[in-house]
């Protein structure tokens, strides 16, 4: 049997505590719920693939994608791992309404096929941008943890703050004037997660103008279907409006880039898979769309496989990959190249993602 031929996978939960409550516009996360999807090869090299279950955002269950994974795995028994791309294509159609499944699918299959062939993922994509800094979220509370937050993470090296908004007007400008003075002379991202009217984005942004605060980048200020909302904040503000819940599919984001509704994209594989992520980077990359690339909350593979994906290919403004610095025990091994202030070291892995859970398995 030829060494590349998957024999066996795997499909377990993994749960892992996070420091501090995750908590945006449209909910709270205390934990991290995902799923590890492992493919083993006839010759003993494996390959690791995560879905993060983001079920107030995509309607996606943990339970479901259980049960996607183990209908991939019986599919790819017998696969030769040389036909990454043919495999990838029939999972695109097979867990289309599952793309937590598919991203960890399509991952572990390019885990293993890049691991077989002794190069990195990084290298597959390109090898463009060897280093790539993320930011660091600051999660919606009270403006005394943002500023101890932002203080500490200052700190410890980072220099760029995505600040979530949209849950209470006034707690938005006394926590974003907490970070400010924190992190002074810092970038600020706002992220809004589908918070505002457009009108009322376009006033707040004006008001933080006043206020000395003027965010690099603006994410999904208006609810997913309101393409409308987000042409007028395109035409009117003065930084990037960047589509992010708007931008679930390829279908999506070709239509806001038609109609000229944004000027920058959030790249999350959990979203899109991997193949339809390359294509989204293609037709921003065409149209002079600024990009980001983002996640759900995921561990340290999906984070470096994002990471690997994006520093590849290159031409990514805003890298967003910071929940790794969130959780307690992700259970991972193998992420030294990812250092505590936020910097990943991609040329230094040297097959696949680089990462896998503890034991392998």
């Amino acid at each position: 049997m030829k060494d590349s031929i998957i024999k066996k996978f795997s499909v377990r939960e993994m749960d892992a505590e996070l420091f501090t409550p995750f908590t945006i516009s449209s909910g709270s996360h205390r934990s991290l719920e995902n799923v590890i999807f492992t493919l083993e090869a006839a010759g003993g090299i494996k390959g690791f693939g995560e879905a993060a279950i983001a079920t107030h955002i995509t309607g996606e269950t943990r339970a479901r994608t259980v049960k996607s994974l183990a209908r991939a795995g019986q599919f790819l028994e017998g696969q030769d791992a040389a036909n990454y791309l043919g495999a990838m294509c029939r999972l695109e159609s097979a867990l289309d309404g599952n793309r937590a499944a598919l991203a960890a699918a399509q991952m572990a299959l390019l885990d293993l096929s890049t691991r077989l062939q002794g190069i990195s993922l990084w290298k597959f994509y390109g090898g463009r941008a060897p280093r790539l800094k993320t930011d660091i979220t600051v999660v919606i509370g009270g403006a005394a943890a943002a500023y101890d937050f932002t203080l500490k993470m200052r700190r410890a090296g980072f220099r760029i703050f995505k600040v979530k908004t949209g849950s209470d007007r006034d707690e938005d400008f006394r926590r974003l004037e907490a970070v400010k003075k924190a992190a002074p002379g810092c970038a600020v991202y706002l992220d809004a997660n589908c918070a505002y009217g457009a009108k009322d984005a376009e006033k707040f942004i004006r008001e933080l103008a006043l206020r000395g605060i003027r965010p690099r980048v603006l994410e999904q200020p208006v609810p997913k279907d309101d393409t409308d909302g987000l042409a007028y904040l395109s035409r009117r503000l003065p930084m990037p409006v960047c589509a992010d819940e708007s931008a679930y599919s390829l279908d999506d984001v070709y239509n806001l880039i038609r109609r000229k509704a944004v000027t920058a994209v959030n790249i999350k594989l959990t979203k899109l898979g991997f193949l339809r992520a390359r294509e989204v980077w293609a037709l921003a990359r065409a149209a002079g769309i600024k990009l980001m690339m983002g996640e759900m909350l995921e561990s340290e593979l999906a984070s470096a496989a994002a990471a690997h994906f994006s520093g590849g290919l290159g031409g990514f403004d805003f890298i967003d990959l910071d929940t790794p610095f969130f959780i307690k025990n992700g259970g991972m091994r193998g992420a030294s190249f990812l250092s505590k202030d936020g910097i990943y070291s991609l040329d230094r892995v040297k097959t696949g993602i680089g990462v896998m859970p503890r034991g392998g398995k």
